[in-house]
């Protein structure tokens, strides 16, 4: 396929794939199925199987939260593991286009989940396109569901339900982060623990104050002393991560009362902690409870720490191994590119990958605009990846073939 067919065939994918929402059940969605049925339907022709592994969740439509299996035969296999669910779109009125629209302007392409990861999923989609063309094998290309609230019912199920579909000596690449220039090889993740804090005080009518004890007063300022503390006590610096540093954010809250003069008897809010592997999470939990019980002696309050996720750090892929090696020298021969293995914050499949043994390399060419309002993806960016994994497929081809 030329640069034009690829383009076209981009915004075909695109405009067809966008519309079909994919949110979790945690995000007021119905699941994954709508869009797996459409890819699986799309990817057939290019592959000499396409099945899929369904993981049961009477919350979704079907029953079920869909992952598909798609491959070529070959002795080792080049995969591409991608996400098809998606966040909600936020406040649309942040937003240029409709935001479950794919809107082409120009080299990119608007619309919530074109970048995370509609641009993961495409380049498996293209790559096999192009490797049926030139009779390539040994590519295998997971769409797998639930990765923005856990993966609970994606990677997570699908590797407990067929422990030995990805092999040892296979490379497996996970397009669902990386950097403007395709120069970041992501191979580490930090630990991901998110709390959910309740501040329980007493309502009472907003002109008598002294009858009850302002919850969300007490939780604003339990929020600042956490985020001042968390911050000052895991403080270390490790240079392979952007940031370089552990990251502790109060994000959701939920509504407490319906009317300005009413003092709310509670506060519930949330904070998203990204933790560099040097620390231990049991540790960060044990501090804020500590912080709480503190607290609560002091302003006569009750709070409740929660755990609504957590993700301890797996170990990372080793930068010498062949995937990490083998994407840096592609990128090096397609592009002139120096790329470099580097860690994150977000959370990706990777993780439990890694943790099974099989090194993984997340990696792709976009502008970081997932879960933005306006996020998009740029269209010369996937076509250029594409030629970059195609390397890597032909170099996989030829050395199994000798």
């Amino acid at each position: 396929m030329d640069t034009n067919e690829l383009r076209a065939e981009t915004i075909k994918i695109m405009k067809e794939m966008i519309p079909i929402k994919a949110l979790a059940p945690e995000n007021g969605g119905e699941g994954e199925l709508d869009r797996a049925e459409f890819l699986q339907g799309y990817i057939r022709p290019f592959f000499d199987e396409v099945r899929r592994v369904d993981a049961p969740d009477p919350r979704a439509k079907g029953g079920v939260r869909p992952n598909i299996v798609a491959t070529t035969r070959g002795e080792r296999m080049l995969w591409i593991i991608a996400h098809m669910d998606t966040v909600p779109e936020g406040d649309p009125n942040l937003w240029r286009y409709p935001p479950f629209q794919a809107t082409v302007e120009g080299n990119k392409i608007y619309g919530r989940g074109t970048e995370d990861d509609g641009q993961g999923v495409l380049e498996g989609i293209l790559l096999a396109e192009a490797a049926r063309e030139e009779e390539l094998r040994g590519l295998g290309v997971i769409l797998a569901s639930d990765e923005e609230v856990g993966s609970k019912y994606g990677i997570q199920y699908l590797l407990k339900a067929e422990p030995n579909l990805i092999k040892p000596g296979d490379l497996v690449i996970v397009p669902d982060a990386g950097s403007p220039d395709g120069s970041r090889v992501e191979v580490a993740e930090k630990g991901i623990l998110w709390m959910r804090i309740s501040v329980e005080g007493k309502q009472t009518h907003a002109s008598t104050p002294g009858k009850g004890l302002n919850a969300a007063r007490l939780g604003m300022r339990l929020a600042i002393e956490m985020d001042t503390y968390l911050h000052e006590r895991y403080n270390a610096i490790d240079a392979m991560f952007e940031p370089p540093i552990s990251t502790f954010e109060p994000t959701k809250r939920e509504k407490n009362v319906d009317n300005v003069n009413t003092i709310p008897g509670t506060d519930v809010y949330y904070f998203d902690c990204r933790i560099l592997p040097v620390y231990r999470i049991d540790d960060v939990l044990t501090d804020v409870r500590k912080l709480a019980e503190s607290f609560c002696s002091i302003y006569g309050c009750k709070i409740n720490v929660e755990v609504v996720n957590r993700e301890d750090p797996s170990q990372p892929t080793p930068p010498d191994s062949p995937v990490v090696t083998g994407l840096i020298n592609a990128l090096k021969r397609t592009r002139g590119v120096s790329a470099v293995p580097v860690g994150i914050g977000g959370g990706t499949y990777a993780k439990y990958l890694r943790e099974r043994g099989m090194p993984t390399a997340v990696w792709m060419t976009i502008d970081e605009t997932a879960h933005s309002p306006n996020e998009y993806m740029v269209i010369d960016n996937a076509i250029k990846d594409v030629e970059t994994l195609l390397v890597m497929l032909r170099e996989l081809n030829s050395t199994t073939s000798k």
